[in-house]
């Protein structure tokens, strides 16, 4: 049997999430999340992680998922903080955690968890992807700012997604 790994791809970063355990239905999960039962999704995840004997990291990956799913950032973050401290050489929660942070526009703070994450795994591809479209974003909205300097504060804040507005910028 395939390993059951769930890629999301939000706000243009990878976001990634490690192989779940065969005794949870992976599959009852999705379907929950897909049809918007999110609550009952974390209710069934946070009591396979509770009663889960064995390493349960894979799933608090998945339980950080849905809580960003439900709009709930702060505890998803607490979560990916949590997975950085316990499996520190794990890329994984680096990217994501970074990923959480180009969505509220924290872009210095993204890139430093993406450069964070390359010592865990050089070789973790998503870490460049991501660092690279960061870097991106810096440039263009440094850029912006050059053109037009009055806005420059409002640049700052914006998430990931400005980048495509530079050919207008340019006009």
């Amino acid at each position: 049997m395939l390993p059951k790994i769930l890629a999301v791809v939000v706000v243009g970063l990878s976001l990634s999430i490690p192989t779940i355990a065969d005794d949870l239905d992976l599959d009852a999960v999705r379907s929950m999340i897909e049809n918007g039962q999110t609550a009952s999704a974390l209710e069934l995840l946070d009591q396979e992680i509770a009663s889960s004997t064995s390493d349960s990291a894979a799933l608090r990956f998945l339980r950080a998922r849905v809580l960003v799913t439900m709009g709930n950032l702060e505890e998803a973050e607490h979560v990916y903080r949590e997975l950085i401290t316990r499996y520190p050489a794990r890329p994984e929660p680096y990217n994501n955690l970074a990923r959480l942070y180009s969505a509220q526009g924290k872009l210095d703070q993204a890139a430093s968890l993406l450069r964070a994450g390359l010592y865990t795994d050089p070789s973790y591809r998503a870490l460049f992807d991501n660092l690279t479209r960061i870097y991106a974003e810096q440039a263009a909205r440094s850029l912006s700012a050059a053109l037009d300097p009055e806005d420059a504060e409002l640049h700052k804040a914006l998430p990931l997604g400005t980048l495509s507005e530079i050919p207008t910028l340019l006009d």
